[in-house]
């Protein structure tokens, strides 16, 4: 009998892990303005952005390339290519990558056009939802200002969310202070200067729960990406009446051993945000959840009662 409980136990452990690990959804906005050909980017950038799809090793990522421009239209509209990671839907996006045309001398770089459409219509509250903005230029759109009036808007609709943004600078000419400016402001968005976009983004597990009652560490499950050769480190804000002793990488997770505050009374249940940070990183590394929500509680398991008759 006891061993059918524990094989129950198991898989309701498991379900729950899961459930914490949500699937994701990537768009990639590219910039199909002229100066992509003129500044000899538009068969590279093209390459690697294929490249960065076959790395993507999990078939269930939802995959959108939009390709992006505008030729003083004053509601330009986007045609989309969404796929899952499937090594089908691979093919297919990198096929239509292939196939774009190339981009004539009269289109023009309007980064309002991929804030707005994503801002609007991409982002999936049941998915992590990543953004990346692959431009080579400034916004030459005066009207709608997105770095005014857009971007300075992330950290406020996505600070707390499953939501991260990449402004991705393909060339030097797309440099700019204020960006980085707003970038360095915004919580959940980053900005990278390369034209290879084959960042390797490093998440956790969305949430976990802690019971000091019976227990002296929690995991922290490796959703995506490449953590070989990293190191973790973990730490409560000063109001928690827990602290972290130690973080240890496990083979596929990080164990995070923790212990009461000295001289504080333990709640029976209260909610706080662990800080994490990813340490012998690459240029390219990120680690996009620095911040885990955890309950801790101090009381006696649950335990599964099954009668039997």
């Amino acid at each position: 009998m006891k061993k059918y409980v524990f094989i129950i136990l198991g898989l309701l452990m498991a379900a729950q892990a899961s459930a914490q690990i949500l699937k994701e959804r990537r768009v990639y906005y590219l910039d199909c303005s002229h100066s992509m050909v003129s500044n000899g980017l538009w068969d590279p950038v093209r390459d690697n952005l294929k490249s960065a799809i076959d790395r993507i090793n999990d078939e269930t990522v939802e995959i959108i390339v939009i390709p992006f421009a505008d030729n003083n239209l004053k509601n330009p509209v986007l045609k989309p290519m969404i796929a899952n990671a499937t090594a089908k839907g691979k093919s297919y996006l990198k096929n239509r990558i292939s196939k774009l045309p190339q981009p004539s001398t009269s289109t023009m770089t309007y980064h309002y056009i991929p804030l707005r459409d994503f801002f609007n219509c991409r982002v999936d509250d049941s998915r992590v939802t990543y953004m990346f903005l692959m431009t080579d230029g400034e916004d030459e759109d005066r009207q709608h200002a997105a770095l005014n009036n857009l971007l300075p808007q992330w950290g406020a609709k996505y600070g707390n969310k499953n939501v991260y943004g990449f402004y991705v600078m393909l060339h030097q000419q797309a440099a700019n202070p204020a960006i980085d400016k707003v970038c360095n402001c915004q919580d959940h968005l980053w900005k990278v200067a390369t034209a290879d976009v084959n960042i390797n983004l490093v998440r956790l597990q969305s949430s976990a729960v802690f019971n000091a009652k019976n227990e002296k560490y929690f995991d922290l499950p490796i959703a995506c990406g490449n953590a070989s050769g990293k190191s973790f480190s973990a730490s409560f804000p000063a109001e928690c009446p827990y602290k972290v002793k130690k973080t240890e990488m496990k083979s596929e997770s990080i164990r995070v051993w923790v212990e009461p505050t000295s001289g504080q009374k333990l709640p029976v249940s209260s909610d706080f945000y662990l800080n994490v940070k990813m340490k012998g990183c690459g240029k390219y590394d990120f680690l996009v959840t620095e911040k885990i929500p955890v309950k801790c509680e101090f009381k006696p398991e649950r335990s599964l009662k099954i009668s039997v008759r």
